[in-house]
């Protein structure tokens, strides 16, 4: 969708792609585009009278957008499909742009969704849809516009979240598919994937925590190992103290989870050896 802002040609001066994320407040839409490391002191000059926010080597500045209002309502038609997860949300050129990576099954929904796009008038286009390279490629892509730390840590939930212990799960999370059920979540095992809910006090605080602190997530992903749950999350390289601030302060409150750190690295392609 095409975004106007005089900020805007001057920020893409200093950066091809700017990643971002959007909240909407009553009848308001915006977005708050992350710069980070050389782009950020350069661009602190050119964005101060917007004040933007320092967290880390990245500057968030916050613009109105008046395109997202409408686009969340595509953007939830969308999060009803049970097969997909947001990859990417950035600005490239004058547009901002929503990447979703979803499974074969879903065909008749895209389509359906997809007619309607063409009937808002060209105010939401599709740019691109086919056959995708997968989950990897996708994190690699975000890591190309904005660098990636994982933390990685454990947890004693099991018991709580529905699922079997000694079985072995992968789960991919669907952002904040947030519902009464629990987090809507990918689950994969050996017999392919279904749909499922996780519900956990200890994930429903660490979530609430997350968007109180305004942290955008890459991914969520998440495994049963030796009967415990072990999650991953991608965010920015620069907010992964933000991240582990969010978890040890869940971890206070919910002691009962038994929470355990396990890895804090920067992304690379080794990191698919462990998530």
């Amino acid at each position: 969708m095409e975004q106007k802002h005089p900020i805007i040609p001057l920020l893409l001066k200093e950066m091809e792609t700017i990643p971002l994320d959007f909240h909407v407040i009553g009848s308001e839409g915006f977005i708050d585009l992350f710069m980070c490391g050389s782009a950020a002191g350069k661009i602190i000059g050119l964005a101060g009278e917007f004040n933007p926010e320092n967290r880390g080597d990245c500057l968030i500045l916050s613009i109105p957008a008046e395109e997202m209002k409408t686009a969340t309502t595509v953007m939830d038609e969308i999060s009803e499909i049970g097969s997909q997860v947001r990859t990417g949300l950035y600005l490239k050129g004058s547009g901002v742009y929503i990447d979703y990576r979803m499974h074969s099954s879903a065909a008749e929904d895209i389509t359906r969704i997809v007619r309607r796009i063409i009937g808002m008038g060209n105010r939401i286009r599709v740019s691109d849809l086919g056959p995708s390279s997968g989950g990897i490629a996708a994190m690699d892509s975000v890591d190309s516009r904005i660098h990636l730390g994982v933390v990685s840590y454990e947890a004693d939930i099991l018991s709580e979240t529905g699922l079997t212990r000694g079985s072995d799960y992968y789960i991919e999370y669907n952002f904040r598919r947030q519902e009464e059920r629990g987090f809507r979540a990918l689950v994969y095992d050996d017999e392919g994937f279904s749909i499922r809910y996780v519900k956990s006090a200890f994930l429903e605080e660490v979530q609430r925590l997350s968007i109180e602190k305004r942290i955008p997530k890459a991914a969520i992903l998440s495994r049963t190992l030796n009967d415990r749950y072990r999650s991953s999350t991608l965010v920015p390289f620069s907010m992964m103290d933000d991240q582990l601030s969010v978890l040890y302060s869940a971890s206070e409150k919910h002691p009962e989870a038994k929470f355990r750190l396990v890895a804090v690295r920067s992304y690379d392609s080794s990191v698919w050896d462990w998530v």
